[in-house]
């Protein structure tokens, strides 16, 4: 056969080849996610089933879980981890399209008790002093407008008295981030671990 003719059909095919890997290559990938999101579905309809059953099966095993799940506060960012760990992320990285703002240099100064609770002077926005999970967004009594954050270190940080909140439920917010402005420049800190107060010196050192 001429080299010429061969030479081209070699070319030939290889674009073929090359044309077809590149359509099967998405399937793959789409066929990947879907069998990933049947898997997390059929855990999680298999979890909630079996803590319906031991609900159902003594009255005893109802008070329990109404007790961990409304008296006791949540790990929520454990739990998070563990979810992560073994389904993936909630949220797919792909979505995730804000940047966060940082401001590392936030200083409090003027802080004094306030009940249970420590009043700081804010010299500019206010700051998370720790990565966590958002478990509480809105108005407190005595505290005005709140967002509770449970850290990764497993200490709950109640920033108060703040002008706005433009943040939701189950967020995941970064050390050092803005959170926004406190009214008339001062900041509320509430510390809660394991549901006893800590003052704000233990907890900054």
């Amino acid at each position: 056969m001429d080299p010429t003719i061969l030479e081209a059909q070699n070319r030939i095919r290889n674009k073929r080849n090359q044309y077809l890997h590149q359509c099967t290559k998405p399937q793959t990938k789409r066929s990947t996610y879907i069998s990933n999101l049947f898997t997390r579905t059929l855990l999680s309809a298999i979890l909630v089933l079996l803590c319906a059953i031991f609900v159902h099966t003594k009255d005893e095993n109802l008070l329990f879980f109404k007790e961990k799940l409304f008296s006791d506060s949540l790990a929520f960012t454990k739990m998070n981890e563990w979810y992560t760990k073994y389904f993936g992320p909630i949220v797919p990285e792909s979505t995730k399209t804000t940047t966060p703002v940082f401001q590392e240099d936030q200083l409090y100064t003027n802080i004094t008790p306030y009940n249970d609770s420590y009043k700081a002077s804010a010299s500019g926005p206010v700051t998370f002093l720790e990565s966590g999970l958002v478990v509480f967004c809105g108005e407190k009594e005595g505290f005005g407008n709140t967002v509770i954050i449970q850290g990764i270190d497993g200490v709950d940080i109640w920033y108060s008295n703040l002008e706005e909140i433009n943040l939701s439920m189950y967020d995941y917010v970064e050390k050092g981030t803005i959170l926004g402005e406190a009214k008339e420049g001062e900041v509320l800190f509430t510390f809660l671990s394991n549901g006893n107060y800590i003052s704000y010196e233990n907890y900054i050192s």
